[in-house]
């Protein structure tokens, strides 16, 4: 039997790419999965692939009332909540000096404040079942990314994240709860189609130095996040899965 059998498990941001990976990976592992995001289209292409495991919510994580709906949902579709993966993220891929306030505050809302309030109220389901927190990071929460300009105010947030699942593990450990996180490299999601598919050369030349001799794709994600989701005894782990870009200079 799967180690996710009988257990439901939310993840925000899971209309395409990596969140997509991760909801169908859970899904073939037996888990009742509950996905999260703005746009209806992709969720229920997700749902799709497996309508009677999958379900969606509509949900703007920045948005109080929407991430409350989105607890609740859970609980009247399932009665528990045993894993909350934390993918939703907002990509600010420009110099720091072109930025706007607006899109510096957009950032940071997403992927560091709205992440930590939604891990705030779920944490009382959580507890019940003696279930787990995975975040999703990046290895440009760690290290200097290649090229660094525009990733600035990014790789802060993602250094923020990955330092709240350090801290945040010591609070929750004592009550039952894993909190852990995956770093992803660069990896084939959404944004990266957009911004490399037709950039053969520099695509080339980030796959020179990542040791592994590829770009990611979502299910190795994924795969990372059911490991970290299991019955392992780890937590306030940030585990990159980068193919070992960051080694060869990332």
């Amino acid at each position: 039997m799967s180690a996710f059998e009988g257990k439901v498990v939310f993840v925000t941001g899971a209309g395409t790419g990596i969140g997509q990976a991760i909801a169908r990976q859970f899904a073939a592992a037996g888990a009742k999965v509950l996905i999260g995001a703005r746009r209806e289209g992709p969720l229920r292409e997700t749902c799709a692939y497996a309508p009677e495991a999958i379900s969606w919510v509509k949900m703007d994580l920045t948005n109080q009332r929407d991430r409350v709906r989105a607890l609740e949902a859970a609980m009247e579709r399932h009665g528990r909540l045993d894993v909350l993966v934390n993918n939703a993220g907002n990509q600010l891929c420009k110099p720091f000096l072109d930025q706007t306030e607006d899109e510096i505050d957009a950032c940071i809302d997403t992927n560091l404040i709205s992440t930590a309030k939604l891990i705030l109220r779920a944490v009382p389901l959580l507890k019940v079942t003696r279930g787990n927190i995975v975040n999703i990071s990046s290895t440009a929460g760690r290290f200097a990314p290649m090229p660094s300009a525009g990733l600035t105010t990014y790789s802060a947030t993602r250094g923020g994240m990955n330092q709240l699942t350090r801290t945040l593990a010591t609070e929750l450990g004592p009550i039952g709860i894993r909190i852990n996180a995956v770093a992803p490299g660069l990896t084939f999601g959404e944004v990266a189609k957009e911004m490399l598919l037709n950039d053969e050369s520099r695509l080339d030349g980030l796959k020179a130095i990542t040791p592994l001799g590829r770009i990611g794709q979502p299910d190795d994600i994924a795969r990372s996040v059911l490991f970290l989701a299991g019955d392992e005894w780890l937590t306030g782990q940030v585990l990159d899965s980068s193919g070992g870009w960051w080694i060869g200079g990332g």
